[in-house]
């Protein structure tokens, strides 16, 4: 039996589950057994930025993102490491460290000496939220988390569909998939539902 396993992030509107805008938030980036991203919803009243650290484990499943509070600024990137996420900002470097279980548990700011720019190795920026390829060319994109013990997998999957009201806006969900030895899907998380962009001619 398929189970169906949905975070708490979709974005809630006056009447309940709406569509997600989230303008350029929507980085994220692969660690050993772990997916970050972001999102930071930021007209007024400036709603808390948070980065999400989901770990995929060889035997738990799908586990529970896990949010962390940044404050609010416009992310330009990340990059994951052994037991930490790096976010870029304009000016600073946010290290967010993760315990052993790849949990956040604290972050530092690092900002940049005068003149700095961000570093190369933030780029190409890759997202799975309004900016994601997926949402821009239609195409069904997939992202490999890693290999389970005894076969099956975990995939980080964008869809997007055309709207035919508007051209240039795609409804798009991105999920976390896992599969079994014969790769047929046994679970899925969704981690964003809403509005992606693409180029359209006038």
């Amino acid at each position: 039996m398929r189970i169906l396993l949905f975070a708490g992030l979709l974005t809630l509107g006056p009447a309940g589950l709406g569509i997600a805008c989230a303008d350029s938030d929507g980085y994220y980036c692969i660690g050993r057994g772990y997916l970050a991203y972001q999102f930071g919803m930021a007209p007024l009243p400036v709603a808390p930025h948070h980065l999400y650290v989901l770990r995929v484990g060889t035997t738990t499943g799908i586990a529970e993102p896990e949010a962390f509070e940044l404050p609010q600024f416009q992310v330009h990137g990340l990059r994951c490491g052994e037991g930490w996420i790096d976010v870029a900002a304009f000016t600073a470097i946010y290290r967010v460290t993760l315990d052993e279980t790849a949990r956040p548990t604290g972050f530092e700011v690092r900002p940049f000496a005068d003149g700095q720019k961000i570093p190369r190795d933030f780029f190409p920026q890759l997202n799975l939220g309004m900016l994601s390829r997926a949402g821009q060319d239609l195409t069904l994109q997939r992202v490999s988390l890693g290999v389970k013990e005894g076969g099956g997998q975990f995939l980080l999957e964008m869809t997007a569909l055309l709207i035919p009201s508007d051209r240039c806006r795609t409804a798009l969900t991105t999920r976390i998939v896992e599969t079994d030895v014969s790769g047929s899907e046994i679970r899925e998380r969704v981690i964003f539902q809403g509005r992606g962009t693409r180029a359209c001619g006038g």
